[in-house]
């Protein structure tokens, strides 16, 4: 028996439609990569913004031509009757539901498993789903619902099964890592020290956190940060450098918080790469709060800035949030975000040129070239075939705005 899996949108839907490969093959399943002959698809699917739930529906109905569908991530609960109207032959459970799907997916044989030599140099591990947080605008939250932690002996179980055949980058992921825990009377800090005690090499990516989860646990967090097995790496969306907008969009946080966050981890991770989020357009932006955004990018100089437009998602309260930002003035606006972040993301990059780093080979390039991952989470891409799971000493030779250029030292 054939099974596709096909999954879009954020880290915390790729590490589950992997857990969901996984699944299917210790029951026997093959687990191909085209949905051409497949008995089985799987639609891992994501409805952050209007342009993708468009896809999402579009995919799921083209994938309804297999034998069996399955639909899950948050189109499957946040979006039900849409994915019903265009499939309604697809069967629709909840994300991350593996007894759900277990309930529908007999047993097809002897279990197979992937060639660890096939696999890629990363694997991405939910930590959660769900959150604490009620961002005004965020389909997410209605989808998964509020967080439910994963036992803390189960994530080191997984982590150490997939570091024991070398060294991998490891994604500790949930839709607020920072929040992980705080259901089950633990926290993000305990769940690294337990992590850590794995015997295997490995480094360690902690996924995305907000700013007011951040803060009760900073001080530690940022110790933590100081073991060479954890990538410098912060994620730590902002959504606007104005308090105003931030009231509105109900973060639960002010931009001293950010900044708070950002300079605390800064002076204890030198190096430390530095990504945030910024929506664009939403209700009652105005001039001033753009160019409040424009002034954070340039004063914080982030590496990665994750500009989005805003886009209204039903049932949301922001959906029903006065006055819209017309159409051509958003793009304007993310348009000259864009470019700031570029400029500084360039400037950034440019100081690392001549430097001799080691990094870990993680992924397969374009063409024939190899992409590694620096200490400081830095993406670095050199001519040549390098095996995955393997480090290697690189001279920095180049930059752009997304990635640095190198050559094997």
């Amino acid at each position: 028996m054939r099974a596709y899996v096909e999954s879009y949108g954020c880290a915390l839907n790729r590490g589950e439609a992997s857990e969901i490969e996984d699944f299917l093959r210790a029951r026997g399943w093959d687990v191909t990569t085209t949905p051409d002959g497949a008995d089985l698809a799987v639609l891992v699917a994501c409805v952050v913004i209007e342009s993708t739930e468009r896809r999402m529906l579009r995919r799921a109905k083209a994938l309804s031509s297999a034998p069996r569908l399955v639909v899950t991530g948050c189109l499957a609960t946040a979006r039900r009757d849409a994915a019903m109207t265009v499939a309604p032959s697809a069967v629709l459970i909840p994300p991350g539901d593996l007894g759900r799907l277990s309930a529908i997916v007999e047993v097809a044989g002897p279990p197979r498993h992937a060639d660890p030599h096939e696999e890629a140099g990363f694997a991405i591990v939910p930590a959660a789903t769900g959150c604490l947080g009620s961002c005004a605008y965020c389909i997410t939250r209605l989808a998964r619902g509020s967080i439910r932690s994963r036992p803390p002996r189960d994530i080191a179980a997984r982590i150490d099964e997939l570091t024991a055949i070398g060294p991998l980058e490891i994604q500790l992921t949930s839709q607020d890592t920072a929040a992980y825990g705080l259901d089950i009377g633990t926290d993000l800090v305990r769940l690294i020290d337990r992590i850590l005690e794995i015997e295997h090499d490995f480094r360690l990516r902690i996924g995305m956190m907000n700013p007011k989860s951040v803060l009760p646990i900073l001080d530690g967090l940022a110790e933590r940060f100081k073991d060479p097995r954890l990538f410098r790496f912060l994620h730590l969306p902002v959504q606007s450098a104005s308090d105003r907008l931030l009231r509105r969009m109900a973060r639960g946080h002010d931009y001293e918080s950010f900044e708070l966050v950002v300079s605390r981890m800064r002076s204890i991770v030198p190096g430390l790469t530095l990504s945030t989020d910024i929506i664009v357009g939403y209700p009652g932006e105005a001039e001033s709060d753009h160019d409040t955004n424009l002034s954070m990018i340039r004063t914080i100089r982030p590496d990665i800035v994750n500009i989005t437009r805003f886009s209204p998602r039903p049932g949301t309260k922001a959906a029903r949030q006065d006055p819209k930002v017309h159409g051509r003035v958003v793009k304007r606006r993310s348009r000259e975000l864009t470019r700031a972040r570029f400029e500084i993301a360039q400037e950034n990059n440019e100081r690392l040129i001549g430097r001799t780093i080691d990094a870990l080979a993680t992924e397969k390039g374009r063409g024939s070239s190899t992409v590694l991952r620096s200490d400081a989470y830095k993406q670095v891409v050199v001519g040549g075939q390098v095996p995955l799971r393997t480090y290697r000493s690189v001279l920095i030779t180049g930059a752009t705005p997304t990635h640095l250029l190198g050559e094997l030292a």
